[in-house]
């Protein structure tokens, strides 16, 4: 039984509809409420609530929801401080090839294709419907969002985010941190920290993304 349960750090619908979908019990939610059509779950309080409840939960593994990559790494890191282990979500619909390799605390939504020979870091977020193609690299706590398409031999580094139907084309680099707007189309690669938008993508500020 203990392996089907999860503790949620973040109480946001799709991430809970996503547990009662893949049959995993969720024991609590750490964050300060919960969307009244989830309100009957355990609310465990706000994330400083958990280093008194850590030596309690210590046996169920937490799932760290938030869609920013930044506020998704320093919780993983505050937990992680506190001593809890960390699990993984992966919808039944989604297609994990045997030869990708996954870490810990990964999340991966409905209609996910992760193709061969790809490497999956730690704290991703693969969104619904996300196609990440062979022999690419996604850096940990990067969140790719829903419909986005990462080609051959991408390699994107830890942190970034790959808006909503972005298509990177085959073998170019994403900084770490860097933004890759909603619909955009990468044709060449960009360094850390930057934020490119539009087809083909052209750089921004962050004001303008």
């Amino acid at each position: 039984m203990l392996d089907r349960q999860i503790i949620l750090v973040g109480g946001f619908s799709e991430i809970i509809e996503l547990c009662e979908e893949v049959g995993r019990e969720i024991v609590g939610i750490f964050d300060t409420c919960l969307p009244a059509s989830h309100a009957s779950y355990p609310l465990l309080g706000p994330d400083a609530a958990a280093q008194k409840l850590s030596e309690k939960y210590r046996n169920i593994p937490v799932l760290v929801t938030p869609d920013n990559p930044t506020k998704r790494k320093e919780l993983a890191d505050y937990y992680s401080q506190l001593g809890f282990s960390f699990g993984t979500l992966v919808h039944p619909s989604a297609h994990i090839s045997r030869t990708a390799d996954m870490g810990r605390g990964v999340v991966v939504q409905s209609g996910v294709n992760v193709s061969s020979n790809v490497r999956i870091g730690a704290f991703v977020k693969l969104n619904t419907n996300a196609n990440v193609m062979h022999d690419t690299s996604v850096g940990s706590y990067t969140t790719v969002a829903p419909n986005a398409v990462l080609l051959g031999r991408v390699n994107v580094d830890e942190a970034a985010y790959i808006g909503s139907n972005a298509t990177i084309l085959p073998g170019l680099s994403v900084g770490r941190c860097a933004i890759v707007g909603a619909g955009a189309v990468l044709t060449k690669s960009i360094a850390a920290n930057k934020v490119v938008a539009g087809n083909p993508a052209r750089e921004m500020t962050r004001k303008e993304a």
